[in-house]
Order: C-alpha cells, then structure tokens, then sequence
C-alpha cells in the first residue's frame, strides 16, 4: 500500500510540474518578452503535436549540417576556379567545356544524390536513358543500374534522337521518374580528335597490328557526310584572285541559280548579296564556257586582300592563272556562314529517322566553320535541340504529373581506350547541358548549365544506396527459383515447365 502511494505522490508531481511549464509557456507575461518561444524546446506536454503557434524551423541533425557544409565548400572550390577554354557558341546557347565535364563513375552518384535531394524516393526511382544503341554506351547504362538500383527504361533512338512516345509505359513503372539524355561523340587522345574511336571488335591493322578507328557517333558521322563532300565540292568550285586593284570570284556554273538544279535531292544556294559586288549576278565580269567571273564584294574583297598582304599562301588549291580556290586552309574561312546555305528535297527528310539530319540541316554552314571538329559540334547540336524538344513533351504529358521528374541533358564523351586496354571499360566523361525539374507539387524548373554544374558539383560522390552488381548476380545462382507453369484449360489443370 505505502509502495503505491508513494508512486501516486510521484505521478502527482510530474502532472503539477508539466502544468506549470504549461501555464509558464503561455503566460501573458512570458508571451510578450523579446525572446521568441521559437528559440525554445516545446514543452512536454505539446512535443509531437501540431501547434498553432510558430515554433521555427526544426534543428539539422549533426549528419545534415556536415552535408551542407560540403556542399558549401564544394561549391566554394568550383567558383574559385577559373575556366580556361571560351565556350562554344551554339545555336541554344554558348556549352562551357572547361569546369564542366566529369567521368561518369562521378556523375551517376552526384545525380542520384541531387534527386534525393530533390525529394525522390530510395527504391522509387526508375532512371531512363536516351542513349545511342552503341556498344560503348554500355558503362554508363551500368552505372546508372548500379546507384539507381534499376536497370533503365529506354527514351532513345540510334544517334542520341529522344523517342518522345514512350512517356506513358514509363511512367507507369515508378512514382519517381529520371530521364538521361545523352548523345556521344568519339575522342581519340593520341590524335587529339573528335568523331573517331578504337574498336577491338574490328579487325587490327595488317601491318601495324594496331586496332581500327571507326566514326562515333556513326550515325552522326553518316549523316554528315555527304554534306562534308557537297562543302568540299563547293570551296573547290569558288576561285578567287587579285588583278589589278579589283578582287575578282570565279564561280563555276554549277553553282549559279538553275532551274533545271532546283530539283536536286542536296544542293547547297550561295548568297550571292554577300559574296558578290551589287549587281554582279546579272553583269559579270567575264562570261566562260562553264564558268562565271564577278567583282567580289567589298567586304569579302577587303578580307581577301588582307590575307595576300600579310601572309604567304602555300600552293594548296592554286590553279592556273593565278587563281586561289577556298580549299586553300588559309582561305576557307573567307566562305562565311552566312554565305551559304544547304538544301535538300522535302520528301529525303521525312520520319523518325531524319529527325537528326532535320536538326542539324539548318546549322550545318555554321558547323563546317567552326574550328571545331565536325562531330563535336553536331554532337551539341543534337544535345541542344532534343533537350528542347523533350522539356516540352515531358511538361506537357498527362502520365507524368504528380511524379517527380527529373530529365537531364548533356553529351557523352568516348575516349578511345589505349591499344593496350582493350579488355577494359572504356572511359566515359558527361558534359551537363541542362535539367528541367518537376515536382508531385507541381512546381517546375529549367537548370541552365551553369547552375546544374554546380549543383552537380555540390553532391557528393558517394552513394549508400548504390546495389552491389556482383552480389546481386551471385545471389541469383542461389536463390530458389520460382515454378513456371502454364494452365490447361483442357484438364482444367497448372502444369509446370521443367527447367534445363
């Protein structure tokens, strides 16, 4: 008896207690002090409940305040750096290159962590990858298996072309959804080239033993082509030289406006306003059995006159009488983007297979004169122009509202493996371009380049979540597997398939 008195006389004493911190909390005189409440601990009685009262936000944990201040250092690091390479004017904007690309095996973990961040769910995500179907896109659909802990759904076509109609069945297989836009290009660090990398698939060399190149990305390279050779074609066929005080071009006749060539399937249209002196097309200089001579315009001529006087041109591209065509290296520049403009027949460029070449067709002049290697620039070419394409079909799909949604956009860099590395994965860098971010909330947002590097950057590399491959296959030797049957509807009966 005395035992449970004494228990109640303690019960007693903690009920008084947490009355009177009640009534000391919400005292007129403790209410109007300068001190907020907020700065406070709740009290007993109220700590778990909602309040109306304000009481502040809730204190990081030890683990949230050590990952914010990486973040912090980490973003830090990445501004006190200085970029040494311009970026690249593009037709969607200038790309930065430098203290912008990381390896992959970077990359993945940094994304997963940024959607975590975001609010995504561990084991809810399903990443999708718009990859080409290339074979050395193969590490990078790994990795993104291994820290996404699913291997990804596919958005992409052969080139890096985002296959828009497949939002549907995607979506519907997670509540979390990331999509991987990445077009590739090849990059051979001995040659210090883009567009060309080293297969151990093909056979080696004859004489040297030496792996072969091949075009990467193909299909970039095999739409290029023949408008490489139609370019060539036409700096072969624009001749220029100095007589007396007057600039004069040579154009061949194949290059003048005809009817009967409107009807090519490709075919490149000078113009002429910007090449030739006013006038000119319709009063030559000089008429030839297939040729043209015109007064050259005065600021081509200016430019051309230029290079005579401070440079001594090679005999590359001189023909007879003095004449320069374009090929000369020192003089291709002179044919600028605005010069020209490449045309094909309507009916070459229709379906799902030519989006490429429908992108690129309209940017081609400024990609034959860029210093840039072909295929490095209609690679970013292609990155710019699907991004922009997939943010609005992906803004605008019923099936992805209420998910989070992540697409991320950039370009996969190849780097041919040494010839003594075959066996190995190759190395795979990934440029950001820019992510477009879409919350169940229904809030949304485009990441420019700049900013998505640096929340990138930000996260760490380390990703707890990530599966272990290895592990997760052996275990697939020892699990018990599962019957397979079939039902009979003859005997009304399951019957099981034996296993071999």
């Amino acid at each position: 008896m005395a035992k449970k008195t004494g228990n109640t006389c303690i019960g007693l004493v903690f009920i008084i207690g947490a009355i009177c911190m009640c009534l000391r909390e919400f005292s007129p005189a403790v209410v109007g002090r300068q001190t907020p409440l907020a700065g406070r601990p709740a009290p007993m009685s109220l700590r778990g409940k909602k309040v109306a009262m304000h009481q502040g936000p809730p204190e990081a944990s030890s683990e949230d305040k050590a990952e914010a201040e990486k973040r912090r250092l980490a973003a830090k690091q990445l501004a006190d750096k200085r970029p040494r390479l311009a970026p690249i004017p593009m037709p969607f904007g200038n790309v930065s290159l430098d203290l912008s690309m990381m390896s992959y095996n970077q990359f993945v973990p940094r994304m997963y962590n940024m959607c975590k961040g975001l609010g995504f769910r561990k084991g809810k995500i399903l990443p999708s990858i718009g990859f080409c179907s290339d074979e050395n896109q193969g590490y990078p659909t790994i990795l993104i298996t291994k820290h996404f802990g699913a291997y990804p759904f596919n958005h992409g076509y052969i080139g890096g072309i985002m296959a828009l109609d497949r939002h549907g069945p995607h979506a519907g297989h997670a509540d979390d959804v990331v999509l991987v836009h990445a077009p590739h290009v090849g990059f051979e660090p001995d040659l210090q080239v883009y567009g060309t990398y080293r297969r151990r698939q093909i056979a080696a060399n004859a004489d040297s033993g030496d792996m072969q190149m091949s075009g990467t990305c193909g299909k970039v390279v095999g739409v290029l082509q023949p408008y490489i050779d139609t370019y060539n074609a036409l700096l072969g066929r624009i001749r220029v030289k100095v007589e007396g005080e007057e600039v004069l071009i040579s154009l061949s006749r194949l290059l003048l406006p005809s009817d009967e060539r409107s009807a090519e399937d490709l075919a490149i249209s000078l113009q002429f306003d910007k090449l030739l002196e006013e006038g000119a097309l319709q009063n030559p200089y000089l008429r030839q059995s297939s040729s043209s001579i015109f007064r050259a315009s005065e600021s081509f001529a200016e430019k051309f006159k230029q290079i005579m006087s401070s440079e001594e041109l090679s005999d590359e591209g001189v023909v007879e009488g003095g004449w320069y065509s374009l090929k000369n290296s020192k003089l291709t520049h002179l044919l600028t983007p605005d010069m020209f403009t490449f045309v094909k027949a309507p009916e070459k460029l229709q379906g799902e297979e030519h989006r490429l070449e429908r992108s690129l067709l309209p940017n081609l002049p400024e990609v034959f004169t860029s210093p840039y290697d072909n295929e490095l620039s209609a690679s970013l070419i292609c990155m710019q122009s699907e991004f922009d394409r997939s943010v609005h079909s992906v803004a605008a799909e019923p099936a992805y509202k209420g998910k989070n949604l992540m697409l991320i956009s950039g370009l996969n860099i190849d780097v041919s493996p040494d010839q003594e590395l075959q066996e190995a994965f190759p190395t795979t860098m990934f440029l950001p371009w820019a992510a477009y971010v879409q919350l169940k909330d229904g809030s949304r947002r485009v990441i420019e380049q700049s900013e998505l590097v640096s929340e990138l950057f930000s996260h760490s590399t380390e990703n707890e979540d990530a599966i272990d491959m290895e592990e997760s296959i052996r275990e697939l030797f020892v699990r018990k597997r599962s019957r397979i049957t079939f039902f009979d509807s003859n005997t009304n009966k399951k019957k099981a398939a034996q296993v071999l």
